[in-house]
């Protein structure tokens, strides 16, 4: 029975932390089950993510988030709704904005952008509300909040202002609104580098023992494991030194730890530790997944494999267990490809020019880390072997069909 219990609660335990890597925040409103086995569990999370990881849990009496700082910024951090650098800059003066009213506040929006603009000009930002363009970045800021509940309109919408600037919109500021933003002990703007968020660490151990670490010590154990919670693939090569060595002497111990907190299996390769969700879940983004894009890509990824094995003179080797081939192969890969299977992708991929579609699947693999390109050069990543497809019937069974699914960016990250 008490063998029975603990494997109960670890479950519980592994569904809260899957839950707070996939979501920017909980709230007891919208998702009060979700939201009571977080509060429930609490105290084992926060220790957990404290230590391993370095990110603080804070759950309030409506809202449970995990902060969650990455160790190294990639392109695919981004929010995809956003075009230009003064998307992200207007959707971080209107947070600011928000952080001064009081909860559940009304407001017009020709308020927040002459607040916005004030302290946009005290920075030295130029916004120019004259500006079609200008007023679009605005609206896509606006609307990216509204999607995450950090406010709601309650008259009016974006656009009607975006193509008439006499128009007004009436809105609400959420409950949320108020914890979007991560805490820092100090001003932030008295951060000059990544590095510098990182402080003295101390932890309080789950029998309220205190236990202190060198810096040094924590901070490189924060960097790893948090390279593995949010990145789909981390090759030892994109370590530094002493994080590479620490990865390898310690391979047991990440292994055991992430996969007791999270469910998250990893296993040893030759360039590096992969984790991986053993049964596919609907909380994050995965690769493979269900567009015929991603088939695209497994087919790809067998079709080079094939190649890398039969020793094609157009893909060379190169450092690290990376493989180098022209882009021009890569599209006439594309190319036989579509010609083979045209009757099972999509019309969109089918009459898609093949420089555009070859440079379509480079960007899934890219983010997903399974290959690189720069100008007329791709690089073939070592994950690559391990993410190979083919339709029922075309794959020689022994090689297997694919790897499963590789964990990403928790959906909604900000």
């Amino acid at each position: 029975m008490r063998r029975g219990r603990l494997r109960d609660e670890r479950a519980e335990l592994q569904e809260a932390a899957r839950i707070l890597l996939s979501r920017p925040w909980i709230t007891k409103e919208n998702h009060p089950d979700e939201y009571r086995l977080i509060h429930r569990h609490q105290d084992a999370l926060r220790n957990w993510f404290q230590r391993m990881a370095g990110w603080a849990l804070v759950v309030t009496s409506e809202i449970a988030k995990l902060e969650k700082q990455p160790a190294v910024h990639q392109p695919w951090m981004r929010i995809d709704e956003f075009l230009y650098p003064r998307d992200y800059a207007l959707f971080a003066y209107a947070l600011w904005f928000l952080e001064g009213l009081q909860r559940e506040e009304q407001f017009l929006l020709s308020d927040l952008i002459d607040a916005i603009g004030e302290e946009a000009l005290r920075n030295g930002d130029h916004l120019d509300w004259t500006s079609y363009d200008h007023r679009l970045s605005m609206v896509r800021a606006l609307k990216k909040l509204r999607d995450l509940g950090v406010l709601q309109a309650v008259d009016g919408e974006e656009m009607g202002w975006a193509r008439d600037d006499s128009q007004n919109v009436l809105y609400e500021a959420t409950r949320v609104s108020r914890y979007v933003m991560n805490r820092f002990p100090r001003d932030f703007a008295s951060y000059q580098t990544i590095d510098d968020l990182y402080e003295a660490d101390t932890f309080i151990g789950m029998d309220g023992s205190a236990e202190f670490e060198s810096w040094a010590t924590a901070h490189r154990r924060h960097r790893v494991i948090r390279r593995f919670l949010v990145e789909p693939v981390v090759y030892d090569a994109d370590f530094s030194e002493e994080e590479r060595r620490y990865v390898q002497t310690q391979r047991s111990f990440l292994v055991d730890r992430i996969e007791q907190a999270t469910g998250l299996v990893g296993r040893r390769f030759r360039e590096g530790l992969l984790f991986a969700w053993p049964e596919p879940t609907s909380d994050f983004e995965l690769f493979p997944g269900d567009s015929t894009l991603s088939d695209v890509c497994l087919l790809v990824a067998n079709a080079l494999v094939q190649r890398i094995r039969a020793k094609y003179a157009s893909i060379a080797p190169a450092h690290d267990g990376r493989y180098h081939m022209p882009l021009a192969e890569l599209e006439a890969v594309v190319l036989e490809l579509r010609e083979l299977y045209a009757l099972r992708w999509s019309k969109e991929l089918r009459e898609k020019g093949v420089a555009a579609l070859t440079r379509d699947v480079l960007a899934v693999m890219s983010e997903w880390r399974l290959a690189a390109w720069e100008g007329a050069d791709v690089w073939l990543l070592p994950a690559l072997s391990r993410y190979i497809g083919a339709y029922d019937g075309d794959l020689d069974q022994e090689e297997g069909s694919n790897g499963g699914a590789i964990p990403a960016v928790p959906r909604g990250a900000v």
